[in-house]
């Protein structure tokens, strides 16, 4: 009897002991669980962020081109006609009529789509060298608006297309004085010397007044 006393005593101690050994296991595990879980939640120890977007390269300063404005151009007036009773300068030739001076002004009236006069003198003696602009100072009534200037010289006698200059006219229908320009560059035959000069001052029918005529050279 004692003996089974005895035995089942040892079996109770030895259950009892593999227990304890198995609750001692479990919270070894556990401890070692939060340690883990505790180092991963400190600072520092979180993974590098890989940027999603690379920086865009600062572009490196840009140096401004100075910016070089052409000098004005200087004019330089060589002749200049004027009107008076005594001196037209121009006689009609086609298409013009009532040709006069009033007030210091040339005044005339185009009768058709092609009015034009001549220079009463042909032989001006214009060096083509020295004029680089005429400048007209005209008041034009008509509703044209394109004035055309030929010439012959020394060399060519012939008037034609190839020997003259076009302008436009601003104001029309004598709403205000214009100063229109003829470049002689536009004409590869400027050249010599300017016998006679012929002007259409307009391509229709209406009145028009001149104040001057200046002849300019490119001087700077």
């Amino acid at each position: 009897m004692k003996k089974s006393v005895l035995l089942f005593m040892f079996v109770m101690v030895l259950i009892t002991a593999c227990c304890f050994m198995v609750l001692q296991s479990c919270g070894d595990a556990d401890d070692k669980a939060d340690k883990k879980d505790d180092a991963a939640e400190e600072p520092g120890n979180d993974a590098e962020e890989t940027p999603s977007e690379t920086a865009a390269a600062t572009p490196p300063p840009t140096t401004a081109e100075p910016t070089t404005e052409k000098p004005p151009i200087v004019l330089e007036e060589v002749l200049r006609w004027t009107f008076s009773e005594e001196d037209l300068i121009f006689k009609p030739t086609n298409q013009v009529e009532n040709l006069r001076v009033e007030g210091g002004l040339l005044k005339l009236t185009s009768i058709g789509g092609d009015p034009f006069m001549q220079t009463i003198n042909t032989n001006l003696g214009i060096n083509a060298s020295e004029v680089n602009f005429i400048k007209v100072k005209v008041l034009n009534h008509s509703s044209s608006a394109r004035s055309q200037m030929f010439f012959i010289t020394d060399e060519d006698g012939a008037w034609s297309e190839s020997k003259s200059f076009k302008t436009d006219y601003w104001n029309t229908e004598g709403s205000d004085w214009d100063i229109i320009e003829f470049d002689t560059y536009d004409s590869e035959f400027w050249e010599g010397t300017i016998k006679q000069i012929r002007l259409d001052p307009i391509e229709g029918e209406g009145d028009v007044e001149i104040e001057y005529i200046s002849f300019e050279k490119i001087v700077k």
